[in-house]
Order: C-alpha cells, then structure tokens, then sequence
C-alpha cells in the first residue's frame, strides 16, 4: 500500500515529490535523512535556522523546478540571520526568474551536514527488468567521474556489498590515506532496506539520494529525489508470452515422431535430409505433386494435410510460404501436437504492416490453445543423441554436456560445428528467432533441469520479459554455468531524464548487470563463447588469479606477461625453492627463469626434453605463488630435429602433467611458420583433452573470465 504522501502527490496531479516529501517518505521506511523544515517566509527562514544551530542550507521547494542548482536555488554554509535573509530573498527571486509559472511551496532550510564521504544513491526504471538501483560516488563526482555500480531490485546481501565494492572510488570509503573510513555495513544495509522499499513501491519511477554523507559511525542523506509515476504496473506486465506447458515441452524436446511441412527441391529437401538419422517416425506433408517422387526417394511417407497423418505428431517443422502459417497452426491445434517450429520468415521482424499483422494471428491463435510454437524464424531444435538436426551437416549420435539457445539460427548452426572441432559436445540445442510465445526463459528453465546439460551457452538479442528472463538467469545460473552472448549492444539506450541514475543507466549497462548480477558469464563473440566453454570443461576450477608462465623465446615471455596481466592476472615471483630447482638444470644461454619461464634454449638443447619440460611444469605446479600454468606451445619449436613419435611422447607428458595436476593447466599454441602446423597440434591436444587457445589473449581473457566465475559462485 502506497505512503500517504504518495496518494496524496498522485490524488493532486503531482508526480514530482517536493525534497521535504521525499525526505519524509524515506524516513518512514528508517532511511537516515537529514533533518528539514518548510520556510514559507523570510521570518520563518531565519527563526528555523536559529533553532537547528549555524551553519545552515536553504533550497528552493518547488515541484516545477527539479534542478535546484541550476535554477539559482541553493545557498549552503550560511552562518547567521542576515545570511539566511538574504538567500531566502536571492532564492525566491531567482525561482520567479527562471519560471514565473512555477508552483513555489517555500523554501527548506537544514542544518549543514558534517563532511563526509559523499556517496549516491539511486533508482530508475528500466522497460525490461524494472527498478534498477545504484551506487556510486556522489555530489559533482557522479557527473564528472560517472564511477557507479547497478543492482536489479530485489537485491540480495551480496549485492549490496559487491556494488559498494566494484567501484573505483572503493578506497576512498575504506579511509584512503588516513582519512576516516565510511561505515560499510550502514550503507550496506541502506542500500537493502532502499530494495525492499523500491521493491514494494511500484509507484516510484525515479529516485536520488545525492549526497549521502557516508561516516565511520553512520550515514546521512543529504538531499533527496522522488519521482512518481501513475501507472505503476510492473514495466513488464503484459508482455511476457503465455507460459510454456512442461508436457509439451518435453514432446517438444524429446519427439518420437516428427513431421515436415512444405519441404521441397528447391530447398534440397534440406529438412527431410537432416532428419534422416532421427531415431523416431518422420513424415512429410506437401501438397504439390511435382514433389513427390523426390520425397519418395528420401524413403519418407508423404501426406497432404497434417491431419491425415495417422499416427501422432509430437514435433511439427514448417517450411511454407507466411501466408500459409495460420493454416498451419489451426491445424497443429487439431492434430495436438507438442509443438512447431516455424523456419518460416517475413513476420514482425520485417516491420511491415502484413508481417507484424500475421504474426500477431498465430501468435494469439498459440496461446488460446497452448500451443508451443519455436520461432518463427528460426531453425529449431537440434538433438544429436537422437538424430534430430537442424542442418545436413551437424554431427550426430555422440552427445555431450553443453546446451546452446539462440535467437540466431546462423549462430546456432555454427556453434555446433565450431564446437565440435573444440571438443564441445551439443545436448540440446534450439534457434527460437521471434520468440512469439516460447522465449529465452522458456528454453533456459527447461535446459536447467535437463539432467544432460551441465553448461549451458545462449545468444541473445532482446527478451519480452525481462523480470521473468532475470529471475530465472539467477535461479538456473546458480546451479550450472551460463554464458551469454548479448547481440546488440551498441543501440542507444540512454534516456533524456531528471535523474542520474535513469541517465547513466543505458541499455548495455542494465544487460551487463543482469548478467554479473546472476552470477552468469558475459562474453561478446563466437570465439570468446568457445573459448570460455571449452575451459569449463577441460580446465581445473580456482579463484585464483596468480599465474606461472612458461613461453618458448624471450620475446615471447615479454608478450605473454604483459597479455595476461592486461587482462587482471598477476604473474608473481616464484618462491625461492622454485628457483633453486630452476637453477639446477635451466639452461641460462639464452633463457630466463623468474616467470615467465624462458625455455627456448633449454627445451631444445636438453638431452631428454621431455624430462626437463615436466619438470619446469612440475615446479611452477608444487610453487605455493602459483595458481594455474600456461604453457606456450611453438609448432616450429615442437617439432625442430624431432619426428611424429617425438611429439607424441611430448603431448603424452603434457596430458599426463594437466590429469596430475591440481591447479588449472591450459596451453596457447602460437603460430610462427604455418597455419596447417598449428591446427594439426591444436588437433592432436584435443585427443588429449588439453585445452588449447589461439593467441595469448585469448587464453589470458578465457582464464580471467574462469577465475572471476569460480569467484562469484565461492563467496
């Protein structure tokens, strides 16, 4: 139930809280204010100063006018009568100036606040995900520094510290250079009890506390922001497709019977082909003659309407013209099937009169009749444990642990392939395109209590509810590790607004908080999703962050140590009974040992190379400053003077060093001569199970992305 002051702003027409109302509305819910009074007089100005003690603050107290500052109506620091006279006089003058309409309520006086660390506090509404709160440094800082973290309301505990934390101006509030420290658990619990007041205030659209005045022994808001909004429903409501029914889903996901429509020779029958190692009943529903033999040829039934098909369908894939979509619906209702997928294009997605008009038919057409439709637009659903495919060309019958959901059917495709040549093994994969009544949330619920998914990776360029999509991010990113890649992040997203917070909270923010927030992985390309995937399967789990390099040249150890400490990992110095072992065998000529270790000379000028590799990754292993190995691995230099078997003894060592060992291991293979050389090693690693990346960033940022995850599910 809403705060009388809230009833009685939005009865008046107001939705612009006066400071003194926003002040008192925080106070009821325990949020520390500092204490103001309404001046409507010049005589009451200088009386209420008297009372709460010099110096005071006089501030304009008008709905009309929300820039104080600008308008010429504050004046701080005054220190007697004739000081607050002549503000109250200059302030009111200057308000009439800059508006002559504005309703002027009077002029608050309050007593200076102490100094302090000044901090802020604050919320907007985002269209998607609702209330979205901030922290930050306050007063001129938030404008000039823009150094703010972002919450989705509700927050949890640990939200609440990482945001105070995350920020760059952290030091300043752990008391930098003898300064006196803020009260971290205060604001802490400031920002919980703002959640749950914001979470149960659907009314406020915009909040700010600017400056709170952060102390060793408390907190203090200084100034204070509210902004209402009459139609308070949850931004969301109304926009989320129907719910999915799990039994349907589950046909869905798991058909034993599959029927094709529109399929033809046009197309190379590129459906009825994919499917031809499905391990259930596939049918083909086409009405022109022409096709027929062809469809004969493939050895699948052909019918002329869906419904004569005598047995049951679970899944339905369409490849018809969009007119044709509704009548494929109707007759998906009739049929009781557990689902379609439209390949089908040309809807919504064109923003044309005819396509957002159709799709908006077979979408209400769906949900009066619980029927789960993937896309349209889209390819579908992909299976290799039971033959299901989306394309000719992805593999099938040896599974794996990774799900893939894609509003993108290129990316989708190309994931499985890329994949598989990186030893990622598809459970189930969908491409939902429109996402007209199924969408992400849908496909993320249903792969996160799909027994064979462990990882699951989606690609993602907008959600129709964003509270439902957030809820169940955090609910499934709990338990399994989910990647997202974000497409569209650069469109502008950046509001026009009377608040900080609405201002510095454009679109790509809000997504990347959800993502942190979740305890997801953020990852901005194809490359960095396999990457990442393939070090969840094949790399030990550690949070720390402290890595032993070991580089193949000198000017290889040089880019190595800049590359991962780039991305925020330390290459520290070894212990000293490391470098006494070092020193027993290292070959100096030419070499280094500190970290990284400089092998190039001593690699190749050992007698028994093998031996002398696993012992310099046995002591950057058994090194209490090390937390994970990197290895650098030159083609060239792997195969100089050496033949096949000699290699293969060397790959040997190397897997057997990564199943020993405790700590994270992962190998960037660097090509210097030939592209073929790097890809037949790359090759002969994954037999091994040895994770292998191309480039040194791409190992640094994988391992960083690695590290920062176990961190956040470790706290």
């Amino acid at each position: 139930m809403p705060s009388q002051i809230i009833s009685s702003a939005l009865q008046s027409g107001r939705t612009v809280l006066t400071e003194i109302e926003s002040k008192q509305l925080l106070a009821e819910v325990g949020i520390p204010v500092v204490e103001t009074k309404l001046a409507k007089t010049k005589e009451q100005a200088i009386s209420m100063s008297k009372e709460m003690g010099y110096p005071v603050a006089l501030k304009i107290v008008s709905p009309d006018i929300i820039h104080k500052s600008d308008a010429g109506g504050v004046k701080l620091g005054l220190e007697n009568a004739t000081q607050v006279g002549k503000a109250f006089s200059e302030i009111m003058a200057a308000a009439k100036s800059v508006d002559p309409k504005a309703k002027i309520h009077g002029v608050s006086v309050q007593k200076m606040a102490r100094p302090g660390v000044e901090v802020i506090m604050g919320m907007s509404k985002d269209n998607q995900f609702g209330p979205v709160l901030m922290f930050g440094l306050g007063g001129v800082f938030v404008e000039i520094l823009e150094d703010v973290a972002f919450r989705i309301v509700p927050l949890l505990k640990r939200d609440a510290s990482q945001m105070i934390r995350e920020i760059k101006g952290f030091p300043l509030l752990e008391g930098y250079r003898g300064q006196e420290p803020a009260n971290i658990a205060t604001l802490e619990n400031m920002l919980l009890q703002l959640s749950d007041f914001l979470d149960k205030t659907p009314e406020i659209k915009e909040l700010d506390l600017n400056p709170i005045m952060a102390y060793k022994d408390g907190a203090l808001a200084v100034d204070a922001r509210v902004i209402l909004e009459s139609n308070s429903d949850n931004p969301t409501a109304g926009s989320a497709a129907a719910s999915a029914s799990k039994k349907n889903l589950d046909r869905l996901f798991n058909p034993s019977s599959v029927a094709v429509i529109g399929d033809k020779m046009a197309l190379g029958y590129m459906w009825l082909k994919s499917l031809s190692p499905f391990k259930g009943k596939v049918y083909s529903v086409q009405t022109d003659p022409n096709e027929f033999p062809g469809i004969a040829e493939l050895g699948v039934d052909n019918y002329k309407s869906l419904n004569d098909i005598p047995d049951p369908v679970d899944y339905v894939l369409a490849a018809v013209p969009r007119t044709v979509a509704p009548i494929i619906v109707n007759d998906c209702i009739k049929k009781d099937v557990g689902g379609v997928c439209f390949f089908t294009a040309g809807f919504a997605e064109t923003n044309t009169e005819d396509g957002v008009m159709l799709q908006q038919v077979i979408t209400d057409m769906a949900r009066g009749a619980n029927l789960n439709i993937v896309g349209p637009n889209c390819m579908g659903i992909y299976d290799p444990q039971i033959g299901l495919r989306q394309m000719v060309e992805q593999e099938y019958g040896e599974t794996g642990p990774v799900g893939f959901i894609s509003q993108s059917g290129t990316h989708a495709t190309i994931f499985s392939s890329v994949g598989a040549r990186n030893g990622i093994r598809i459970s189930r994969s969908v491409s939902y395109g429109n996402a007209i009544v199924l969408d992400s949330p849908d496909y993320l619920e249903y792969l996160g209590a799909d027994e064979r998914t462990k990882i699951i990776g989606m690609y993602i360029e907008g959600v129709k509810d964003g509270r439902k999509f957030f809820n169940c991010l955090r609910d499934v990113a709990s338990r399994k590790p989910v990647l997202i890649w974000k497409g569209g992040q650069t469109e502008e997203g950046a509001r026009a607004t009377a608040s900080h917070t609405a201002s510095l909270a454009e679109s790509g923010i809000i997504w990347q908080t959800v993502i942190n927030q979740c305890g997801a992985i953020k990852v901005d390309s194809l490359d960095e999703m396999v990457d990442t995937m393939k070090g969840l399967l094949y790399i030990k789990p550690s949070t720390g962050n402290r890595v032993g390099l070991i580089a193949m040249t000198g000017g290889q150890s040089v880019v190595i140590t800049d590359t991962f400490a780039k991305a925020g990992l330390q290459v520290p110095l070894l212990s000293e009974d490391s470098y006494q072992k070092l020193g027993e065998f290292f070959n100096i000529i030419g070499g280094s040992y500190r970290n990284p270790l400089d092998i190039g000379s001593t690699f190749l000028m050992a007698p028994d190379n093998i031996s002398s590799l696993t012992k310099m990754m046995n002591i950057l292993n058994d090194d209490p400053n090390v937390d994970c190995v990197v290895l650098e691995l030159l083609p060239a230099f792997l195969t100089m003077g050496m033949d096949p078997d000699g290699v293969n003894h060397i790959l040997d060592a190397i897997a057997e060093f990564k199943e020993k060992s405790a700590k994270p291991f992962l190998v960037v293979v660097t090509n210097s001569h030939s592209d073929a050389q790097e890809m037949e090693t790359r090759n002969k690693l994954m037999e091994w199970k040895i994770p292998s990346f191309t480039g040194f960033q791409r190992g640094a940022e994988t391992l960083q992305r690695l590290v920062k995850y176990y961190h956040f599910h470790n706290q």
